[in-house]
Order: C-alpha cells, then sequence, then structure tokens
C-alpha cells in the first residue's frame, strides 16, 4: 500500500521571529499549496519559543485554508480548564481548523516553576485531556479527579469542529498502546527516525483494531527536520546550527534530520510513502524563516502532493 503524504510545516523556533517575516512564511506556505502549520511549545527553554496557541490564534488571521496543529502542547502541567478555553478559542477564531497534539515532554525546571510533579505527568496528561473534552461538549461539567476537582465548570463558546480532535505524542512502546486506545491520532516527534515511525506506525494500527477501533480513523503525523539548500554541504551546517542549539549538542543530526539539495532531501522524503495506512502528515521544520529555504523545501516535497 502507498500512503497518501500530506504536507505540512512547522514554524521554527530558534529567535523570536520578526512579525512580517513570520507572516510573509505563514502566507507563503498558504500559496504553495501546503496542508497545515504547526507550532512546538516550552515555558523555559534556551531558545525563543512563543506560547503555541497563541501563537496560532495570530496564525488563524493571517491564512484562511491550512490546518492548524500543536506539534505539540505540553499539556501535562497545564491547567485543564485553561487549556479547553485556548484551544476552544482557536478552534473558533479559525473556523475549525485546529488538531491540538499534546505530549508528556517538559523540562524538570518547567515542572517544578509550575508547581507539578514531574513524575505525575503521565496521569495528568490522561486526566486533562479527559476534562477537555468533556468541557468542549458539556455544560456544568463535575469532575472528581485524582489532580482537579471541578463543579458545574463550563466553557462557551464551544470549538466549531465536535470533536475537537486530539493527538498524543508518544515514543515509547507503552505509549504508542495507549494512545491507540484513547487519541485520535498520533505526532511522532524529529528524534524517530523513518524506520522507527514506519514501525510506530504498524504498533498503533495493530493495537487499535486489536481494541475495535478502525485504525485508518487515526490521524497519522511526523515532525521531520528538513534542511534544503543547493549546496548539501550548507545544509548539513545549518542542520547542525539550528536543531543541536534546540535540542543541545548531543543531538543527532545526521540520524534524525533530512538534509541536502532539493533532490537528495525528494528521496529520503519520498520513503515515508511506504507508510501502512491509507494517508499520514508530514511535518516539516526548516532551519529558519528564509523565504529562499522556504521555496527550496517546496521544491523537495513537491513529488509528495
Amino acid at each position: 500500500m502507498t500512503a497518501t503524504v500530506n504536507v505540512g510545516v512547522r514554524i521554527p523556533s530558534a529567535d523570536a521571529p520578526d512579525p512580517a517575516e513570520l507572516r510573509a512564511f505563514v502566507q507563503r506556505a498558504e500559496a504553495l499549496g501546503f496542508e497545515s502549520i504547526w507550532v512546538g511549545d516550552h515555558v523555559f527553554h534556551h531558545t525563543d519559543v512563543l506560547q503555541p496557541l497563541d501563537l496560532l490564534s495570530w496564525v488563524a488571521g493571517q491564512t484562511h485554508r491550512v490546518r492548524l496543529g500543536t506539534a505539540v502542547v505540553l499539556a501535562a502541567y497545564l491547567h485543564p480548564v485553561h487549556l479547553a478555553k485556548s484551544a476552544a478559542t482557536v478552534d473558533r477564531l479559525s473556523g475549525g481548523r485546529l488538531v491540538l497534539g499534546v505530549a508528556l515532554g517538559g523540562t524538570p525546571d518547567e515542572f517544578a516553576s509550575l508547581g507539578v510533579p514531574i513524575q505525575q505527568r503521565l496521569g495528568r496528561l490522561l486526566e486533562n485531556v479527559t476534562i477537555a473534552r468533556r468541557l468542549w461538549r458539556e455544560d456544568g461539567v463535575d469532575h472528581a479527579g485524582r489532580y482537579h476537582h471541578l463543579t458545574g465548570a463550563s466553557v462557551r463558546p464551544k470549538p466549531l469542529q465536535d470533536p475537537l480532535p486530539v493527538y498524543v505524542g508518544a515514543r515509547s512502546e507503552a505509549m504508542l498502546n495507549r494512545l491507540a486506545l484513547v487519541a485520535d491520532g498520533w505526532v511522532a516527534s524529529g528524534h524517530f527516525t523513518t524506520a522507527e515511525f514506519l514501525a510506530g506506525i504498524r504498533t498503533i494500527r495493530e493495537r487499535a483494531e486489536a481494541s475495535g477501533r478502525d485504525p485508518d480513523r487515526l490521524g497519522i503525523t511526523k515532525v521531520q527536520g528538513v534542511s534544503v539548500h543547493r549546496d548539501g554541504r550548507v545544509a548539513l551546517d545549518r542542520a547542525r546550527r539550528h536543531w543541536q542549539r534546540y535540542y543541545g549538542p548531543a543531538f543527532d543530526v545526521e540520524r534524525s534530520v533530512i538534509h541536502g539539495t532539493p533532490e537528495q532531501c525528494a528521496e529520503r522524503l519520498a520513503a515515508f510513502t511506504a507508510a501502512d495506512g491509507r494517508e499520514l502528515t508530514l511535518i516539516l521544520e526548516p532551519t529558519s524563516l528564509d523565504v529562499e529555504e522556504f521555496d527550496l523545501l517546496h521544491e523537495a516535497t513537491r513529488e509528495l502532493c
């Protein structure tokens, strides 16, 4: 089976963006036919990361068609009522275009600063998603959970989408099995190689099918760093500079980032069509907001679209 590959783009996080450059980037993405625009998240980080749902509210006002997604919100240390309200607002302002990707991630300093024990992150993530989903569909929500208690809580207006899709970021086999049961889709991180990602899809589909879910109804997405330049050596240098700055000097660029000329990148991106299932979305992150680099990224993806 050859999967249909939708191509989205993630706004790169490294330096605080110039609003004019960011506007040009997102509008160029829509004009070139990219399917979606995604953003990342951190509260504390050694690079500049904008608040993701605030940023998507702004992007919604600059675009008309593209889906808008978080890849991902670090939802375990957030309050679920605030999360539900912010996501519903973005979905309303965008005309029903939001995909809410959530994950366990975050540093010990982030959890400590927000008063959330990091060892509680799995339970909090699952409870937060449960509460948010109820608030999007119900009024007067009563909830007595392990971490949160609500009495007569309501979030209005509700999202335009019913249900608003919630994708979960996961790396371990245990989390892949769990998301196959409770999530609307998967956000695979940029640390996955292509082979690891394709194997992860098989795991999720098998677990979903065994539980009685239709695996083709699960959204499958993959964050993928891509550095494109006419000179492959320049592409590699830019990749190292960007992702080792974001993830740290130990991040293995050669293993996890696609880099090279447009032709070289296109060849490696084509491997994703071997995925099980009907379709998936690649969330491609370039090294900068540079328009020339973005046009080369588009050139490398033409055969996928």
